[in-house]
């Protein structure tokens, strides 16, 4: 404020030490000269700030490549798809009405920002930090995993398959519930088409693996029988299938974007035409920005070797025992547990494995209950409301 009313006394013709004013002031005379040339031009307006961007900058892009750019940023984002500069990138250099050199990541990106397109994010994680690994090929492994999905009349499951090697998707299937024999189910449908691979990579559902329950489910009995091999990450650490459960976050983010479908049946039309433009028509970033179906067939896929793998030797004992018309089994190991499993079971038998901590129950094959024994009490409720079920 000392130097705009210096300016101005000076302006109206009154006598001062330009010099020392500058010094106290700490600028110099040149822009006190500037600033006063620009009062006896506009006035005080002449004194706001402007901006110091220069008048012409030829090596800036043109417009019109910007409006590109832009257009297919919205399109992707309209299409559920990737819409990031490395993909814009991609899918330039592949336009064929693009006759100008493709821009940059970096230039595209700060078009992007330039017309308001970027929305920052928070501090992530220094890339310097990650873990990472990658099948020598094909088939080496795959990762398997399920996730929760609405449609119309409720909440659903999918289940995905990926190869790790080239992050092709080998098989998306919607299921009403998430068992084992639909896990296995959906695995043989994947080998049909790209054949078994070595082993399966999963987390530790019950649906994919019993080993921290001291026990083996049926996709595993199975998996060893056909060969391949089971194996698990430790619990709580879902970046050992990262591969699946990235995956998982790029076709939630196409369905949001299509219609809301009324059935599995439905959402089956829509996985099935997401697992086409995954493989063959969106570039992976992290397989070179090239697409999985060209990854695949870049390097002979693996094969297990064929012959059954032996089964782990567990020392949980099975129990086989038949539920009794309440709906209840009676076990006894160092002490008697009374299980309930449900009176719509009465009568069937009932293959239990027990430890210190955990019973699970079995019947013809399929997980009816797992659950954690509370050892203050011998009877272990089903957790259900009190009452009779009501119709369906």
């Amino acid at each position: 404020m000392k130097v705009i009313t210096a300016v101005i006394g000076v302006a109206e013709g009154a006598e001062m030490n330009v010099a020392a004013t500058c010094r106290v002031a700490g600028i110099s005379r040149k822009t006190f000269y500037k600033w006063l040339a620009r009062y006896r031009a506009d006035g005080l307006d002449g004194l706001e700030e402007r901006s110091r961007r220069p008048h012409r900058t030829p090596h800036q892009i043109d417009a019109a490549v910007e409006d590109v750019v832009v257009r297919w940023r919205k399109q992707l984002v309209e299409s559920g798809l990737d819409h990031g500069p490395t993909t814009i990138q991609w899918h330039l250099g592949r336009d064929p009405g693009f006759d100008r050199p493709v821009p940059s990541v970096a230039t595209i990106h700060r078009m992007l920002v330039r017309r308001g397109q970027v929305v920052a994010d928070p501090r992530k994680r220094p890339r310097q930090s990650w873990r990472r690994f990658e099948a020598p090929a094909p088939n080496e492994w795959w990762q398997i995993d399920a996730t929760d999905w609405v449609i119309a009349t409720g909440v659903v499951r999918i289940f995905n398959i990926i190869d790790d090697h080239s992050r092709l998707l080998v098989r998306s299937r919607a299921v009403t519930e998430a068992t084992g024999p639909q896990a296995w189910t959906t695995f043989c449908q994947a080998a049909a088409m790209w054949g078994l691979p070595v082993g399966v990579l999963s987390d530790n559902g019950l649906c994919f693996s019993g080993r921290l329950r001291g026990m083996e489910v049926l996709f595993e009995h199975n998996l060893r029988d056909a060969g391949v091999r089971p194996f698990t990450g430790r619990p709580y650490h879902p970046q050992t299938t990262g591969k699946v459960e990235r995956f998982q976050q790029t076709l939630k983010r196409w369905l949001h974007r299509q219609p809301l479908t009324t059935s599995p049946a439905e959402l089956q039309h829509q996985l099935d035409e997401f697992c086409h433009i995954y493989n063959h028509h969106r570039p992976h970033q992290g397989i070179g920005r090239v697409t999985p179906i060209t990854r695949w067939t870049a390097t002979t896929p693996s094969r297990p070797a064929g012959n059954p793998l032996p089964r782990p030797a567990w020392p949980t004992t099975a129990h086989h025992l038949t539920i009794s018309p309440s709906g209840i089994v009676r076990v006894e190991t160092s002490r008697t547990f009374r299980i309930h499993i449900g009176s719509e079971y009465a009568g069937q038998t009932a293959t239990l494995y027990i430890d210190n901590h955990h019973a699970t129950v079995f019947i013809n094959e399929q997980l009816i209950r797992h659950l954690q024994l509370d050892h203050t009490r011998d009877y272990q409720p089903s957790g259900r409301p009190r009452g009779s079920r009501p119709n369906p």
